[in-house]
């Protein structure tokens, strides 16, 4: 048999990582709402104003009626060395989804005007695995322990003296989906300034799990040993929250204040599992750790924020447009509370407390992102637009969690270019969105390099910090239709 050590990658990517689990400004809504950035909480005037900037409705005359969407999404993620094997040494994927974004319509009766919105606000989804082999002398035996057939030619009678032949296997996979309904009026207080808010329904799912398996046996004895980790969680919830708006116009000046409340939950579920093994064939006790709960309730939060946003007519053809939004910090919180019994399988093994394991918990660090847009005029009917936001990452980590609601931790800046054209009782748009983010501190995923282990470590080695890269490019497809 061989000597040399071999390595077997096979680590992919399956579906659309879309950066949304810890990020606030990663998907925009509305034909040009989109196409600014987001740069619209002081200028937006169309139905995706329920959304931005209620009080903008106010200044909204016509009844209409517009879905919007990035159509199509192409996103790349490369992570190095993500799962602690040599070659490749960088870890890529390529993958193209279609994403939904905005339903939305307005009402216009005297001087109110009533909107509504179905957003899709997140959608995404990661699957990942990791493999390795390789031949190694990974394990030493008991001294007290002899393997019985000692008659055995080349051989010891130490059950793991020598090579061994080693399998690591690593599965991550996740899942998050977000839509919000909202209900929102508008009045003008004065010619110049009007007042809005929105009422909106958030019904949030989410679910992950993963698994980390070592497996090897002696090439000589063929004693096995083994060690296995496993976490998953899965669970939904429903929360609602407010949006206050005021709008001024003065006509080539725009501007526009929002407070968004914290979210209320109003119900939720869940359930979370973990386990591990510890297995070597010639010590006589090994470990095993196990438990699952469901039928859990579940919370989600989301904290308060202030927004501010300003447009201004440098020229009759030419429009530039900004917005600032401050998040609060969201403390950290118990998503889902497992009820307190013993995780380890076994009383002679001693008791540790499930609900110290098992507890999920969210939080998000303070952060402010911007905006920044260009209008401008191409014809009497096509109107171009330039935009550059960020979307700052707010994970703050975890405390005594197995494993984090999303991965996906790295500041990403957006590039957007796109054109509107304008007919008489419709308008459509297409633009194109280059987003950009990089971590230089990303934890690996798991960590199947038996080499790089440490005093505590059995088979599976603890994880190392890496960099990952994401970027996307995003065609926005989008129609309004206006109808008296």
């Amino acid at each position: 048999m061989q000597r040399y050590i071999y390595i077997v990658l096979l680590f992919f990517i399956s579906s659309n990582i879309i950066a949304q689990e810890h990020h606030y400004w990663t998907n925009q809504f509305g034909s040009r709402s989109a196409l600014m950035g987001g740069a619209v909480v002081g200028g937006v005037r169309d139905t995706s104003a329920g959304f931005y900037n209620p009080g903008a409705l106010g200044f909204v005359k016509k009844s209409s009626f517009s879905v919007s969407a990035n159509g199509y999404q192409m996103e790349f993620v490369s992570v190095d060395n993500g799962a602690g094997t040599e070659e490749p040494r960088e870890l890529e994927s390529q993958e193209l989804n279609i994403v939904p974004l905005l339903i939305s319509g307005t009402v216009s009766l005297g001087n109110n005007t009533f909107g509504y919105s179905l957003i899709g606000k997140n959608q995404s989804s990661i699957k990942l695995s990791g493999r390795r082999a390789e031949l190694t002398d990974l394990l030493t035996s008991d001294s007290n322990y002899v393997f019985p057939y000692e008659e055995e030619e080349d051989f010891s009678g130490i059950a793991f003296d020598g090579v061994e032949d080693y399998r690591g296997q690593f599965s991550y996979n996740s899942k998050v989906s977000e839509i919000l309904g909202g209900l929102s009026w508008s009045t003008n207080i004065y010619p110049n300034f009007s007042f809005g808010v929105s009422g909106f329904l958030a019904l949030r799912s989410q679910r992950y799990n993963t698994s980390s398996v070592a497996r090897t046996t002696n090439e000589y004895s063929a004693f096995i040993a083994s060690e296995d980790q496993f976490s998953d969680a899965d669970f939904y919830n429903l929360r609602t929250f407010l949006k206050f708006g005021v709008a001024a116009d003065f006509d080539e000046l725009k501007l526009g204040l929002t407070l968004t409340t914290p979210s209320v939950s109003l119900y939720g579920k869940g359930s979370v599992g973990a386990g591990s093994v510890k297995f070597k064939e010639d010590e006589p006790l090994g470990t095993l750790e196990d438990d699952r709960q469901n039928d859990l309730d579940a919370t989600y939060k989301t904290p308060m924020s202030l927004a501010l946003g300003l447009e201004y007519m440098i020229t009759g053809q030419t429009i530039i447009a900004t917005t600032i939004e401050w998040f609060a910090e969201q403390s950290n919180y118990e998503v889902i509370t497992p009820t307190s019994r013993n995780f380890r399988v076994g009383t002679s093994l001693g008791y540790e407390d499930s609900k110290e394991v098992l507890t999920i918990k969210d939080g998000a660090a303070s952060v402010v992102n911007f905006a920044i847009a260009i209008e401008q005029a191409l014809s009497s009917t096509m109107t171009g637009y330039l935009s550059f936001r960020t979307d700052f990452e707010t994970f703050q980590g975890y405390e005594g969690q197995l494993e984090p609601l999303g991965i996906n931790n790295w500041d990403i800046y957006h590039t957007t270019i796109g054109i509107i054209r304008q007919k008489k009782d419709s308008k459509s748009a297409i633009g194109l969105v280059y987003s950009t983010g990089h971590q230089s501190d990303f934890t690996q995923m798991a960590n199947l390099n038996s080499s790089e282990r440490k005093d505590d470590d059995f088979m599976l080695a603890s994880e190392n910090q890496t960099s990952a890269d994401y970027s996307a490019l995003s065609l926005i497809i989008g129609y309004t239709y206006f109808f008296k």
